[in-house]
């Protein structure tokens, strides 16, 4: 009887055990989703911003060019081939410089303790 009761015993605690566990596990992905959705959150925003900036800056470099050089169009097509070296700097090199780097600050802040 004494043994039974034992038993019975350790099965509650292990159930309770197991239940307490999964709770925590769960509780922890929801704490890390929450962080990393924010933090994605707040880069894309200061993305946009950022996005803003530079249109804006272009576009009085390409009117101070175009004032400079007394040509309607030569400040925006100079600007245009900056941003066209720009683009393909970024294809041809995607892999180094754009994916493994993003790739690697995403695992960073997915396992970090933060």
């Amino acid at each position: 009887m004494i043994e039974q009761d034992k038993l019975e015993e350790l099965s509650q605690s292990l159930n309770k055990y197991v239940k307490t566990n999964f709770e925590l596990i769960k509780l922890e992905a929801t704490e890390r989703a929450c962080v990393v959705g924010s933090k994605l959150i707040v880069s894309l925003l200061l993305l946009v911003v950022g996005c803003f900036l530079v249109l804006f800056i272009s576009l009085g470099a390409s009117f101070y060019l175009s004032n400079y050089f007394n040509n309607n169009y030569i400040g925006f097509v100079i600007v245009a081939g900056f941003y066209f070296l720009i683009g393909l700097i970024l294809i041809l090199g995607k892999r180094t410089l754009v994916e493994r780097p993003l790739r690697n600050k995403i695992i960073r802040k997915i396992f970090s303790e933060n």
